[in-house]
């Protein structure tokens, strides 16, 4: 219970001490113990799930089980990664003039809350409340993505805030028909749409009701993810919006999004065939997949490039939830914890990249491992694991994927000809084979892209008026820690993560 209390206090008493407190050095103290005592809180919530089960708290307004658990595990590891990136960063920038020092704990105030709203929605028993939480995520981050206040910034703040909130108000609707549906199974009205009420009747839901739920859950959430069609957002926002908050925007707020749709169809394949919702989440997967490797290839700015390489990696983990089974769904949530250290070392690289040669063009960044060796090591070790190159931990969850898919199929995904004349199942063999080869061969392109852009920002000889040279700072940390972790992990899990993946794709896969 106390472990509860200071995964939700913490944030918050940070946030309001962030309002009141001017010194940078202390607002940093504050941060950092903030992020502490939430990963602390989640190592005790992680022991107590793993010992005795899943358990409500708070009256029942909290549930947690593997699933949530690992999904706070990310926000826990990415969030004190860019605490301890922050200190640098944010200094370097009230020291530039870039942002007045006055505006500096309004940042930590809108970081904080962000924070917040992300642990609510995952720890959350009621999808009512969640989806409140999800919406929080928007408003904070709307401010966070304007924040320099440059015309560029503001208008991706401006674009995010629009498009988000037409997804959420869709999936908004998603939630209303689930309640709908439950209203007609349940006594209680007032437990209608918590998790642990509905899981027990699931099987008694309207199917047809769910069906539709289901495509508003996916479509409103899958905005917050970033999945093609709903991720024209995405690029400009990551673009613009400060490092340390791209970091958590593509390692933690998809993630969030991502487990908000998989919590859903828990629910909804007990009353609905798993094929259904399988076919559309491997539609949106390979969606997003093929169309960002394309854009990979064609990328001359090096923000946008990690950009659309998050919808790539959402959707390859999307592909593994759709393909579903023992292998696919862990596979999916392994490909989450990787794409989260990976992706916020990258964004950690690009801001120190950016600070250095002010520019976000690939052509106009070269001799990187002249200036900034340190960040060097950080853009390329990234790299290799965006483009899951073993020994890195990617290699294993993406090689999950595609296994499952090449041994399974999709059931839920196929096409009927005229008059029925002919019909094509992607769970047979040809279809197998036919996803397993789009699979590879998206994955092979976007390998050669991304490797080839970032080696040509790596060696060379840096432009004139660049200093050379890089001093060891805290900022540095999380890009060796997080090295080691996407190694390691491709070789050893440690036992806690491993039994919280084993328990989560139980939690998932409905038998």
């Amino acid at each position: 219970m106390i472990a509860i209390v200071v995964l939700l206090v913490a944030p918050l008493l940070a946030g309001g001490l962030s309002l009141v407190v001017h010194r940078s050095a202390l607002l940093h103290v504050i941060n950092l113990i903030s992020l502490g005592a939430l990963v602390i809180a989640e190592f005790v919530i992680t022991q107590t799930v793993l010992s005795d089960g899943p358990f409500t708290a708070l009256g029942q307004l909290v549930y947690l089980d593997a699933l949530s658990t690992f999904i706070l595990f990310i926000i826990g590891a990415v969030g004190l990664a860019c605490s301890f990136y922050m200190r640098s960063y944010m200094d370097e920038q009230v020291a530039q003039g870039v942002i007045a020092p006055t505006r500096l704990n309004l940042f930590f105030f809108l970081f904080h809350m962000f924070v917040l709203a992300m642990v609510v929605a995952t720890v959350a028993n009621s999808v009512g409340v969640q989806w409140v939480a999800i919406e929080a995520t928007t408003l904070a981050t709307t401010f966070l993505i304007a924040f320099w206040r440059r015309r560029e910034s503001l208008e991706a703040g401006w674009k995010y805030l629009i498009l988000c909130s037409v997804g959420i108000s869709l999936a908004l609707f998603g939630v209303v028909l689930l309640y709908y549906s439950s209203l007609q199974v349940l006594s209680d009205v007032s437990q209608g749409l918590n998790v642990t009420q509905l899981l027990p009747v699931a099987d008694r839901l309207n199917p047809q009701v769910l069906k539709l739920a289901f495509i508003f859950i996916l479509v409103g959430y899958g905005t917050k993810v970033g999945l093609v069609p709903m991720h024209s957002w995405l690029p400009d926002a990551y673009t613009e919006a400060p490092a340390p908050v791209v970091a958590m925007l593509a390692g933690v707020l998809e993630v969030v999004a991502v487990y908000a749709i998989i919590r859903m169809r828990m629910i909804i394949d007990h009353a609905v065939p798993a094929d259904f919702t399988g076919g559309l989440l491997a539609l949106l997967g390979f969606a997003s997949f093929v169309t960002a490797t394309f854009f990979i290839l064609i990328q001359h700015n090096y923000k946008r490039l990690f950009a659309y390489s998050s919808i790539e990696h959402m959707g390859i983990a999307i592909i593994g939830f759709g393909v579903g089974g023992p292998l696919g769904t862990f596979g999916g949530l392994f490909h989450l914890l990787n794409h989260g250290l990976a992706k916020s070392m990258a964004f950690f690289a690009a801001g120190n990249v950016h600070r250095r040669f002010h520019t976000v063009e690939i052509d106009r960044v070269q001799g990187l491992a002249i200036a900034q060796p340190w960040t060097a090591f950080g853009l390329v070790t990234s790299g290799l694991a965006l483009s899951a190159l073993p020994p890195f931990a990617a290699f294993a969850s993406e090689l999950q994927i595609v296994t499952a898919l090449a041994s399974q199929g999709v059931p839920g995904m196929g096409f009927t000809g005229t008059e029925g004349m002919v019909t094509v199942a992607l769970s047979d063999q040809f279809g197998r084979v036919a996803l397993a080869s789009v699979f590879l061969i998206s994955a092979v392109l976007s390998f050669g892209g991304l490797l080839y852009r970032m080696t040509g920002m790596v060696w060379g000889i840096p432009r004139e008026g660049i200093v050379r040279g890089e001093i060891w700072t805290l900022g540095h940390l999380p890009i060796i820690l997080l090295t080691g972790s996407l190694i390691g992990f491709s070789v050893f899990l440690p036992q806690p993560i491993q039994q919280l993946l084993e328990q989560a794709t139980r939690i998932l896969v409905v038998q």
